[in-house]
C-alpha cells in the first residue's frame, strides 16, 4: 500500500465532499427547500438545518470515482505447495490463475461467481504453447470459502480463501496444513465497473425518491414498495445477492437457492430503514455506515476504491457535527440515510458472497458490522409492536434517545456509540478468523449480544436525583 496515493485518494474524496455539501446546503438555504425545522417534540436542534447531507456525499463519490477510475492497477501472487497460483482480478469479473504440476507450467484462464457445482475449465496453454489436447481442471465450490480442485494430474487439493489468504486444508477435515498470504506487487485498480455503476444508479433512484419523502413525507407503505423496487433492479443488474450464509446454525452450509431474491430485498430494505431510523443524533448514521466499509476496506486486502466513501462520509461529518461552523451544520435526510444503508448493504454482499474477492468476509460477519443499526431497529419495532405503536412511525424511543433523556451531551452519546460498533465489529473479525468454517460459533454469539441490547434498550433509563 502506498501512504501517499491513499492519502492523496482520501483528501479528493473529502474535499469533494466538503464542496459539494456547502454547495448544496448554500441552494436550500437560499431557495428555503430541503429544511429540517426544529419542532421540540423530536427535533431538539436549535436552528432550521438543510438536509442535503446525502446529495453531497452522492455527487462527492461519483466526481471522484469517475476522476480516479483506472488509476491504479493491481496484482497478487500465491504460492501454494502444489505449484504456483496467481490471481489478477480483471475488469469482467473473471480470474487469471498459473500454476505448477509435476514440474510443468500451466495457465487458464477462469470465471468462478461461488454458485453450486463444479467449474470445469481447459488449460489453454502449456509451457507457453498451445495446447489443443489441453487436459481439464476441475473446481468444486464446497462453502462459500471453501474450494476443491482437481489437477491435471488427477490430485485433489482443498483450500480456504479467507478474505485473500489462501490455507491448504489437509482434506475435508478442515484441519489447515499451511496459510499462505498474498503478495502485492502492485495497487489495485479503482474501476467504474457494473457493480459501481449500477450502484450509482440505483443510489440516484434513492435520492431522487426520498427527497421528495423528506419534502412531502411519503407513506411508509410507499417507501417499502419503492425500496423493494430498487434493491431488485441492483439484483437484475448485478446479480449480486445473498446466495447462502455459511454454516450458520451448526448443522451444515445453507444455501438460499429460489429464496436467495427476496431474502435479500429483505435485508437490504431493512438495512435501509435501520440506518434511516437510528438518525436521530448528529453523526451517528454516518458513522454506522463508515465503520464497515473501514473494515472491508482495511482488514482484508487493502482496497483503494473503498476510500472514496470513506473520504466522503468523513467531509460530510465535518460539516454534520459543527467543525465547520455551528451555523453551517448538514443533515443527511431520508435521502442520506436510506443511500447510505443501502450502499452499506450491497458493500456487505459483494465481499460476503463472492469467495473471489481478495477481502471476502463471511455472510455472518457482515451482522456485526452493523449490528448496532440493525439490532437497535429490530430492538424499536418489537417494542412498538408490543405497545400496539405503528412500527414505522418516528419516534424517540432508540437508545440513544434514552441516553439523550439522562443528560448526557449528544458527542459524548456518539463516542459510546462508535466505540459500541467498533467492538461489536472486532468481535466480528475474531470470531471469523479464530473460528474458520464455524459460523455458528458468530452468530450464536451475535444473538446473545443481541438479546441483551435488546433488555437494555426497553428498560426506562432515569435520572439519579
Amino acid at each position: 500500500m502506498s501512504n501517499s496515493l491513499a492519502l492523496s485518494i482520501f483528501l479528493l474524496a473529502f474535499f469533494a465532499s466538503v464542496t459539494f455539501n456547502g454547495f448544496f446546503r448554500n441552494i436550500a438555504k437560499k431557495n428555503k427547500i430541503l429544511i429540517d425545522i426544529p419542532d421540540r417534540a423530536r427535533r431538539f436542534h436549535p436552528r432550521a438545518t438543510p438536509m442535503t447531507g446525502g446529495i453531497g456525499i452522492f455527487f462527492s463519490i461519483l466526481v471522484s470515482g469517475l476522476l480516479l477510475t483506472g488509476f491504479t492497477d493491481a496484482r497478487y501472487s500465491v504460492n501454494l505447495n502444489s505449484g504456483f497460483l496467481e490471481n489478477t482480478p480483471l475488469n469482467d469479473g473473471s480470474i487469471s490463475k498459473n500454476f505448477e504440476v509435476d514440474n510443468e507450467d500451466y495457465s487458464l484462464s477462469l470465471k468462478q461467481n461461488g454458485s453450486e457445482g463444479n467449474v470445469s475449465v481447459k488449460i489453454d496453454s502449456l509451457n507457453g504453447e498451445s495446447n489443443d489436447n489441453a487436459a481439464t481442471v476441475n473446481i468444486f465450490p464446497l462453502t462459500n470459502n471453501r474450494f476443491k480442485v482437481v489437477l491435471p494430474n488427477g490430485e485433489e487439493k482443498f483450500y480456504l480463501n479467507n478474505k485473500g489468504k489462501i490455507s491448504e486444508l489437509s482434506s475435508q477435515d478442515n484441519i489447515v496444513i499451511q496459510t499462505f498470504s498474498p503478495e502485492s506487487t502492485d495497487q489495485d485498480r479503482i474501476n467504474l465497473d457494473n457493480f459501481s455503476i449500477s450502484l450509482y444508479i440505483c443510489a440516484l433512484f434513492i435520492m431522487i425518491f426520498m427527497i421528495f419523502d423528506d419534502s412531502y413525507d411519503i407513506k411508509a407503505s410507499y417507501r417499502l414498495i419503492f425500496q423493494s423496487l430498487v434493491v431488485l433492479l441492483m439484483i437484475a443488474m448485478t446479480d449480486e445477492k445473498i446466495s447462502g450464509v455459511g454454516n450458520l446454525l451448526g448443522f451444515g452450509d445453507i444455501n438460499l437457492g429460489i429464496l436467495s431474491i427476496p431474502f435479500t430485498v429483505f435485508c437490504v430494505v431493512g438495512l435501509m430503514n435501520a440506518f434511516n431510523m437510528i438518525d436521530g443524533l448528529n453523526g451517528i448514521c454516518a458513522s454506522f455506515a463508515l465503520i464497515p466499509i473501514l473494515f472491508v476496506a482495511f482488514f482484508g486486502n487493502f482496497s483503494y476504491g473503498l476510500l472514496i466513501p470513506i473520504g466522503a462520509i468523513v467531509g460530510f461529518l465535518a460539516y454534520n457535527l459543527g467543525y465547520l461552523g455551528k451555523k453551517r451544520r448538514v443533515f443527511l435526510g431520508d435521502s442520506g440515510s436510506n443511500m447510505l444503508g443501502f450502499a452499506v448493504a450491497f458493500i456487505c454482499i459483494e465481499y460476503s458472497q463472492n469467495i473471489n474477492h481478495l477481502s471476502h468476509i463471511n455472510p455472518v460477519t457482515a451482522l456485526w458490522l452493523v449490528a448496532i443499526p440493525l439490532i437497535d431497529c429490530i430492538s424499536v419495532l418489537i417494542s412498538r409492536v408490543i405497545k400496539g405503536i405503528m412500527p414505522f412511525k418516528a419516534g424517540r424511543d432508540h437508545l440513544h434517545h434514552k441516553i439523550f433523556d439522562l443528560g448526557i451531551k449528544p458527542k459524548k452519546i456518539l463516542f459510546i456509540f462508535i466505540i459500541l460498533s467498533l467492538l461489536f465489529a472486532l468481535i466480528g473479525y475474531y470470531l471469523e478468523n479464530n473460528f474458520p468454517n464455524k459460523e455458528y460459533i458468530s452468530f450464536y454469539a451475535f444473538a446473545v449480544l443481541s438479546a441483551f441490547y435488546y433488555l437494555i434498550s426497553k428498560t426506562r433509563l432515569e435520572k439519579n436525583v
